[in-house]
């Protein structure tokens, strides 16, 4: 699946780019039809690597509610990555996560990544709503929540949470 804005791709990452990027394998990326500079993956989603390839397995494929790559169009560089958390639960409820690369930061690419992913969500029937949460000290993952309209429900010494509110 793929979503495109003005400046950006967000794509779901299928199997052969899970694998090159469970190696950190930079030629295995570029020869998928991606550039990066070593920052993809993060840390986070490398630990994650595991459970996002048992729900591609689990799905025979994705479904979306997945994990996606941010590219930039003009340069075609991986510059974050965004998804969900997995399948909206019987209740509608996804949640939403999101990073940018450390040197592509305060370009606005995670909120126009965002905005995207949330507009194809909330046309997805299953979805009826959409949380995030970020950590308590993270100023930044903070406005982008704010800056999309996301409604801070809850906030411990750990967690802030989030509920999308248009």
């Amino acid at each position: 699946m793929k979503l495109e804005t003005d400046r950006l791709i967000i794509q779901t990452v299928d199997l052969p780019l899970l694998e090159a990027a469970s190696r950190r394998d930079a030629l295995a990326i570029e020869a998928l039809g991606f550039k990066t500079n070593g920052e993809w993956p993060a840390p986070d989603f490398f630990e994650a690597i595991p459970y996002f390839r048992e729900l591609l397995i689990r799905n025979n494929g994705t479904r979306g509610f997945d994990s996606w790559i941010i590219v930039a169009k003009d340069t075609r560089e991986i510059v974050g990555g965004i998804g969900f958390l997995g399948n909206p639960g019987p209740d509608g409820i996804i949640e939403i996560g999101f990073a940018t690369n450390e040197s592509q930061r305060r370009k606005g690419y995670c909120s126009e990544a965002a905005f995207a992913l949330l507009n194809w969500a909330l046309e997805q029937e299953e979805v009826r709503r959409i949380v995030a949460r970020c950590e308590s000290d993270n100023i930044e993952s903070a406005g982008v929540l704010a800056k999309l309209a996301f409604e801070l429900v809850q906030k411990d010494s750990q967690y802030h949470y989030w509920k999308y509110a248009p």
